[in-house]
C-alpha cells in the first residue's frame, strides 16, 4: 500500500512517520514538502521505503497528480487556516481516502461541508484526528456511550512543548484566540469572545502540570461533537499554553494587531505585523542559543481533561479522563493520526463521507493506540465515574472497574 504524507518533513508528521514505517502491509511512503531537501534527508534516513517528492500545496494539479494511486493521503500542513480544504478537495476529487490533524474551527466547519459529495464518491476523510481534537473527541464517544442520555461535554488542554517545532503552532494559537470563537450552549450553536478571563477556568489536571487557568479557544470540539453525539446541550473547548505568563502575552499582541497578515505601510514599504513578529522572536531565538539549547534539555508536558456528563438509570452520572504527563505535543498529536491511518487501510473506518474522530469506534481506536503503548505508565488516563452518588476512579484500560467501555 501506497502513503502520501503532506508535510512529511514537518516536526509533527515525524512520530506518525515511524509509526507507519514499522507497518508491513505500506511498502511505500511518499513524504511531500515544500522543503524537499529536508524530506529528502529524512527519505534517505528512513530507508527504501520511503521517497520524498517537492509539493506547492496551492498547486491542486500538482498534487492531484501526486496522490493519483494513492491508498491513503495524510496531511500535516499546517496551520489549517491558511490553506483551508485544498487538500481535502482534491482528495475527494481523486478518489483518495484523506485523513488530517485539523485543528482548526473554521476549516472543520468548510470540511464539513464536503460530506455528500465524499460520500458519493465513497471517500472515507477522517479529519482533526490527534489529540485535541482527536483523542478528546473519542473519549468523548466513549464516555456518552456509556451513558443513556448525554447533556454536556467539556473538553480541555494545556501544553507547554520543550521540543523546537517551528511557529506553525504559534501561528495557529493567535488564530484561535482572536475575535469570537464557536462553543455550543443551551442546544445551539453559539459565538463567543476568545479568551476572556471573565469566562476562563481554572483547571488542576494533577501532577506534573497542576492548576492551570485555561480560555475558551477556537476549536473544531464544539463544533463536531453535538452533530453526532445524541441529545448534548453543551460542548465547550478550553485551553492554554505552558508557561503561563505566555497567554495573556499573546492575547495582548492579537489585540493590538501584531499578529495580522494584512500588510501595513511602514517607511513606503507594505510590511505584514505577523512577519515582523516571527522574524523578531527567530532573532531573539537564535540570538539566546544557550538558553534555547537549556530549554530544549527539558521535558514537555501536556495534559487533557474530556468530562461527560448525563444520566443513567434516571440519576446524573458522569465520566472525567484526564492525562497529566511528560510527553511531546508532536507524540500525542501524531500517534493518533498514525493509528488511525491503518484502520482506514485496513478496512475497520467503513463509514464513507467528511468524518470527526468521534465517529470511529472508540474501543477499536482505544486498544490499536494501547497495542503502541500509546497510554503507558504515567501517559495513560485516569477515569473518574461517579455514579449512584458514588465516585470511583482507575486507569482507562482497567476492564475490571470500567466493563461498561469494554
Amino acid at each position: 500500500m501506497k502513503l502520501v504524507i503532506l508535510g512529511g518533513a514537518a516536526h509533527m508528521a515525524q512520530p506518525a512517520v515511524k509509526y507507519l514505517l514499522e507497518r508491513e502491509n505500506i511498502t511505500n511512503i511518499v513524504l511531500a514538502d515544500i522543503n524537499v531537501d529536508q524530506a529528502n534527508k529524512l527519505a534517505n534516513q528512513l530507508g527504501s521505503k520511503v521517497s520524498a517528492q517537492f509539493l506547492d500545496i496551492n498547486d491542486k494539479a500538482m498534487l492531484a497528480d501526486l496522490i493519483t494511486d494513492a491508498n491513503l493521503v495524510m496531511n500535516f500542513i499546517g496551520p489549517y487556516f491558511r490553506f483551508g480544504t485544498k487538500a481535502l478537495e482534491v482528495a475527494i476529487d481523486v478518489g483518495v481516502d484523506y485523513l488530517d490533524i485539523c485543528d482548526d474551527y473554521d476549516v472543520t466547519i468548510e470540511a464539513l461541508k464536503l460530506n455528500d459529495v465524499a460520500k458519493k464518491k465513497g471517500i472515507t476523510a477522517l479529519i482533526g484526528i490527534g489529540a485535541s481534537p482527536g483523542i478528546t473527541n473519542v473519549l468523548s464517544r466513549l464516555g456518552s456511550d456509556a451513558l443513556d442520555s448525554t447533556e454536556e461535554i467539556n473538553t480541555y488542554w494545556v501544553v507547554g512543548d520543550a521540543e523546537p517545532s517551528g511557529f506553525g503552532a504559534l501561528t495557529h494559537m493567535f488564530h484561535i484566540i482572536k475575535g469570537e470563537v464557536p462553543t455550543f450552549s443551551s442546544g445551539k450553536q453559539q459565538n463567543i469572545k476568545a479568551f476572556q478571563k471573565g469566562s476562563s477556568e481554572i483547571i488542576d489536571f494533577g501532577d506534573p502540570v497542576g492548576a492551570v487557568t485555561l480560555y475558551h479557544v477556537g476549536h473544531p470540539e464544539p463544533v463536531t461533537l453535538p452533530k453526532f453525539i445524541p441529545g448534548v446541550k453543551k460542548v465547550t473547548n478550553l485551553g492554554a499554553l505552558l508557561p503561563e505568563f505566555q497567554n495573556p502575552m499573546f492575547k495582548n499582541l492579537v489585540d493590538i494587531g501584531m499578529t495580522s497578515e494584512e500588510p501595513i505601510m511602514f517607511r513606503d514599504e507594505p510590511v505584514a505585523p505577523l512577519e515582523f513578529l516571527l522574524a523578531l522572536f527567530k532573532q531573539k531565538q537564535d540570538e539566546d542559543k544557550e538558553k534555547r539549547n537549556s530549554v530544549r534539555k527539558q521535558k514537555s508536558i501536556g495534559a487533557v481533561r474530556i468530562e461527560v456528563i448525563g444520566e443513567n438509570t434516571g440519576g446524573q452520572a458522569s465520566y472525567t479522563f484526564t492525562k497529566s504527563a511528560s510527553d511531546s505535543m508532536a507524540n500525542g498529536t501524531s500517534i493518533p493520526a498514525g493509528v488511525a491511518a491503518t484502520l482506514i487501510l485496513e478496512g475497520k473506518v467503513p463509514i464513507k463521507g467528511v468524518i470527526p474522530p468521534e465517529c470511529l469506534d472508540p474501543k477499536e481506536m482505544i486498544s490499536a493506540l494501547n497495542r503502541v503503548n500509546y497510554f503507558e505508565g504515567d501517559k495513560g488516563f485516569e477515569v473518574k465515574r461517579m455514579r449512584d452518588g458514588k465516585t470511583e476512579s482507575g486507569s482507562l484500560l482497567d476492564k475490571n472497574m470500567f466493563p461498561e467501555f469494554w
